[in-house]
């Protein structure tokens, strides 16, 4: 996609599909406009699609992402749950994180940042040095369990 141009009101899924041709700029109008909520929705949909169990090695762990910077500054919570080989998606579940999950980490940005580092356009290691991200929990399990769903990190 040209820099130029992108269809704000083109399906989620169209929009996710492009995801790594997009801009930094572009995220952010997508993130802004009026699919911006279902395009994250879909983007996490397709993150619990992609879970790879085998890199999971049998955990139960709960992964909260609180992502801000949405419309008038609201923030949304997306929570990943892994259960042995099965991966569930929660969207702005109440009370956040359910009791007896297994292992937790919550990592807290703003949504263009998680976005760039789901496409692989940003270092996740570097906006948690700069503290961009935030990550609550075991730092070593946070960087581990976002290879669980296809998303680049460096080793």
């Amino acid at each position: 996609m040209s820099d130029s141009s992108v269809d704000l009101t083109a399906d989620p899924a169209t929009l996710v599909d492009g995801l790594a041709a997009l801009s930094e700029r572009q995220t952010e109008e997508v993130l802004r406009g009026p699919n911006g909520d279902a395009f994250l929705d879909e983007l996490f949909a397709r993150m619990r699609d992609s879970f790879q169990p085998e890199k999971a090695s049998g955990e139960d762990a709960q992964v909260q992402f609180e992502l801000s910077g949405g419309p008038g500054g609201t923030t949304r919570t997306f929570v990943l749950a892994v259960r042995g080989a099965a991966c569930e998606l929660s969207i702005d579940p109440a009370g956040g994180l359910a009791p007896g999950g297994g292992r937790t980490v919550t990592v807290r940005t703003d949504r263009v940042r998680l976005v760039r580092i789901v496409a692989g356009q940003a270092n996740a290691a570097k906006l948690y040095i700069t503290r961009k991200v935030r990550i609550d929990g075991d730092l070593k399990f946070g960087g581990q369990v976002l290879s669980w769903f296809g998303v680049p990190t460096e080793d």
